[in-house]
């Protein structure tokens, strides 16, 4: 067995575990069954971006195990997406109303980030256009 996939299993188990914990700490109860975390209030979206983030990690790990590691975070993101709608439909009831500043703040960076999109591909395309 060659040291790398070794590594990456290992890796793999670790991030299980530490997923595990932290899942099992977030869900532990006190004497009277009701939860200990906070019960805090999430912005739209807070639970799929956690599912994408944990799930792209697990996809590293795979992508190192089956030797593909563009496939493996993308098969990570996938499931990090389905876990992460189950978990947001779960706390659908803690959803925090964005304020009129965040909704602004959101309008500009999506403004932003598409012209940012079309100037770089207007650059590309000129490139392209100018070496052929």
């Amino acid at each position: 067995m060659q040291p790398i996939v070794l590594i990456s299993i290992i890796v793999f188990v670790l991030i299980v575990i530490g997923v595990l914990a932290v899942v099992m700490f977030a869900l532990r109860k006190d004497e009277n069954g009701s939860s200990v975390s906070d019960p805090e209030t999430h912005p739209k979206g807070y639970w799929i971006s956690i599912g994408i983030s944990i799930g792209a990690g697990f996809g590293v790990a795979l992508g190192l195990v089956f030797d593909n590691l563009a496939l493996g975070i993308a098969m990570g993101a996938a499931i990090g997406v389905s876990i992460g709608a189950a978990l947001e439909q779960k706390n659908k009831e803690n959803v925090q109303q964005p304020t009129e500043q965040e909704q602004r703040i959101r309008k500009w960076g999506v403004a932003v980030g598409l012209s940012l999109l079309l100037v770089i591909v207007g650059l590309f395309m000129f490139y392209y256009l100018l070496i052929r």
